[in-house]
């Protein structure tokens, strides 16, 4: 972590299904990205009412890492509905087996 830059901070956040995300737009000001977690918020923004070039690199590597993210989820949780799915299956089979 590089602190050289102005940026200050570190947050950890586990998020549950009690969550929310927004992004508040002000007219004259730095937009404000917010994620909710139960009674946890964490706000990000950038530094200087008007954004400049790297706060412009850092929303967009943001939105790329958070894709990288969504798809990921995505992905562990099609690997578990799978197994989920095996899972019934074998259990189905096992159950018709000893039937015959």
């Amino acid at each position: 972590m590089n602190s050289a830059g102005g940026s200050f901070g570190h947050a950890s956040v586990h998020v549950g299904a009690d969550w929310g995300v927004r992004c508040s737009v002000y007219p004259d000001q730095a937009p404000i990205l917010t994620v909710d977690a139960g009674s946890t918020a964490v706000s990000i923004t950038v530094t200087g009412s008007a954004p400049g070039p790297h706060a412009t690199e850092f929303a967009r590597e943001l939105a790329a890492q958070a894709g990288r993210f969504a798809a990921e989820c995505e992905r562990l949780n099609a690997a578990a509905l799978s197994g989920s799915a095996a899972g019934i299956a074998a259990k189905n089979s096992a159950a018709g087996n000893a039937a015959a």
